[in-house]
């Protein structure tokens, strides 16, 4: 999975489609929710592997830039110089975030259109 994937899917679950059975619309809420908390644990986990990933590889970089590593490596790999980011997957977690914010939000936006559906039939 990634941002564009997440996106997408953030296209199809949070609108509120159904405005004849909006009060469905609240139950759907909590597997939505889920689903998206799901997808957070897992994109924080993939930028946990990475960071302690990343840790590794600058130690590894800096003993061997620094002149501190063993002469076998330097014969066996010369110089290389590779860079890891983890950018990405803290865009994807900030993503899902505020996904799940808004998933939260679209049960006040369901609230409000009930009670104006109330106050449009003269119940209120």
């Amino acid at each position: 999975m990634n941002l564009d994937t997440l996106k997408n899917t953030a296209r199809v679950d949070l609108p509120v489609t159904d405005l004849e059975h909006i009060d469905q619309e609240s139950y759907k809420n909590q597997m939505i929710k889920q689903k998206w908390l799901d997808f957070k644990a897992d994109f924080e986990l993939l930028l946990i592997k990475t960071k302690t990933d990343h840790q590794q590889m600058y130690r590894q970089k800096w003993e061997y830039y620094g002149g501190k590593a063993d002469a076998k490596i330097y014969a066996a790999k010369p110089f290389d110089i590779k860079v890891m980011k983890t950018g990405y997957y803290e865009s994807c977690v900030d993503y899902c975030k505020g996904v799940i914010k808004s998933i939260d939000n679209r049960g006040w936006d369901i609230r409000n259109a009930t009670d104006w559906k109330k106050f449009e039939a003269g119940m209120i």
